[in-house]
């Protein structure tokens, strides 16, 4: 075999494999930081909790963001509760959270349904977070 063979073989190789689509990852995996998720609590108390509430409880006509909010969102790329997020929250300001800043709060509310931290940050680049799912695993926990 010529060695311009075994180059164009190693090329292909490398297209195939970089073409792939990346594997999807569940909430279980450890997908956010602890102190992404701590930033996360902080943004939530002053942006979303008078609404959700303290404890992300809900309201009669306001969402609870804890137990059932996972069973509902479960198997869904994070990619749309982060778009919605973004288009959509908070209510008296739709669309004035930095990308960087729903991402903390997206972490935040993983924490709270009992989602393990991990060692990287949950991404705020909406390819990336529709490559990330609400695991059922836990899901309504």
């Amino acid at each position: 075999m010529s060695g311009r063979w075994l180059a164009g073989l190693a090329a292909l190789a490398l297209l195939s494999v970089a073409g792939a689509p990346a594997a999807v990852r569940g909430t279980q995996a450890g997908i956010y930081t602890a102190e992404q998720a701590e930033q996360g609590a902080r943004i939530y108390a002053v942006q979303c909790a008078m609404c959700h509430g303290a404890r992300l409880e809900g309201a009669v006509e306001v969402p609870e963001l804890v137990g059932k909010f996972m069973a509902n969102w479960a198997d869904r790329p994070l990619g749309d509760l982060s778009d919605y997020i973004a288009r959509a929250m908070p209510q008296m300001a739709p669309g004035t959270l930095a990308p960087e800043d729903n991402a903390r709060v997206v972490a935040f509310i993983l924490r709270a349904n009992g989602a393990p931290a991990g060692n990287r940050a949950l991404p705020s680049e909406p390819a990336a977070l529709r490559r990330l799912t609400f695991d059922p695993a836990k899901a309504g926990s």
